[in-house]
């Protein structure tokens, strides 16, 4: 993982980080093992026809599942940014000396961890990324606490990401009217002075024009999206790549990182799931063909075509939506009952079917049993 001389390869500090990295590593494949086992234990059938089936866990299936999801989500806010003529700004929040093992140069146009970091303040790595983890965290909430009500609109996407070492920093991308941009810059310098918070940045993205149909506008907009994304988006070509992916997957479930946070939006990610695996491939192929006429992505349409309306009654979920669809051009509605229940630490949804009303008349009805884990 670290590019470094011999001479730090031979100190006890990059010993233990070694064996974090093999920590890590272990606790991702130990987790895949509980979840390929308790599927194993579950049938699943169709009550219809009788026909059973079990579902497999496989980590590559999964994460790139996840990483799909979470790109839905995120295009989606910076579509909702782009509405509102919202312009991007990126920030960067680093821990201090103190919270870094290693000392490193520029050398080769790369990375050289040279020696132990004499500044280092903790008993071991481990110590060190919980305590900045949480130290960032409390940053970062004292500085959106500050901003979230001086800001007449503001949307963020927050990604936690490792460095080689291991040790956290934050990447934050806000959409913020234009004009209010000097308020998020202010509160932005105290935090970092405040914290002691090292090669912290802020820019802003773009020089943005207020029209929103702005071609350059757009591309700018979209570019701000793309950029975080690569801080989520991971390719796993080969061993190595797996070797990384999952040893990120550990440092999350060890340290219990929440490696993605966004801007609530009135659709989650698990009711888009929810849909998005309960519709049949035809209606799904559908609103797909839809979705790319208007250039736009599937949860957006949802997300915008859709008003919803939701009663809790026995821990029951009715969501009631309404919306006018290009695919069919008429008043449609669409209902659903969706449950929702702790599950072994986090939680599910449960779905037992859809109907979709045409000028009042069942245009399409399906009966299921959909179970979508969160964990």
């Amino acid at each position: 993982m670290l590019y470094t001389n011999k001479r730090l390869q031979k100190t006890n500090r990059y010993k233990t980080y070694n064996a974090l990295l093999n920590k890590c590593y272990k606790t991702s494949i130990e987790k895949e093992k509980k979840q390929q086992n308790f599927y194993k234990r579950i049938s699943f059938a169709n009550l219809k026809t009788g026909e059973s089936y079990q579902i497999t866990h496989s980590f590559e299936k999964y994460y790139k599942k996840y990483t799909k999801s979470i790109e839905q989500k995120i295009y989606t806010i910076e579509a909702l940014a782009r509405k509102k003529a919202l312009v991007p700004v990126f920030m960067t929040l680093t821990l201090p000396s103190e919270f870094h093992p290693f000392k490193s140069i520029e050398y080769k146009n790369n990375r050289l961890y040279t020696n132990p970091n004499p500044d280092f303040m903790f008993e071991d790595i481990e110590t060190a990324i919980q305590t900045g983890y949480e130290y960032l965290n409390r940053a970062y909430r004292a500085f959106y606490k500050r901003v979230k009500n001086k800001l007449s609109n503001l949307m963020y996407i927050k990604v936690v990401e490792a460095h080689k070492t291991m040790i956290p920093h934050f990447h934050i991308l806000f959409f913020i009217p234009k004009e209010e941009n000097r308020i998020l810059r202010k509160e932005f310098v105290k935090i970092v002075n405040e914290f002691e918070l090292n090669q912290s940045d802020f820019s802003q993205m773009n020089e943005s024009t207020e029209n929103k149909n702005d071609s350059s506008y757009n591309t700018r907009i979209n570019r701000a999206a793309k950029y975080v994304m690569k801080y989520i988006t991971k390719n796993l070509k080969n061993s190595a790549d797996i070797f990384y992916a999952r040893v990120l997957d550990g440092w999350k479930r060890i340290f219990k990182i929440r490696m993605i946070t966004t801007s609530n939006l009135p659709l989650t990610l698990a009711e888009y799931r929810t849909i998005y695996y309960a519709l049949d491939s035809e209606i799904k192929e559908s609103l797909l063909k839809e979705a790319r006429e208007k250039n736009i992505n599937l949860f957006y349409l949802i997300l915008e075509s859709l008003a919803k309306i939701t009663t809790l009654k026995h821990n029951m979920v009715t969501t009631l939506k309404r919306y006018r669809s290009l695919l069919y051009n008429r008043f449609v509605i669409f209902k659903t009952v969706i449950k929702r229940q702790t599950d072994r630490g986090g939680y599910s949804y449960i779905t037992s079917g859809f109907t979709f009303y045409i000028d009042r008349r069942i245009a399409y009805k399906k009966m299921c049993l959909l179970k979508i884990y969160n964990p």
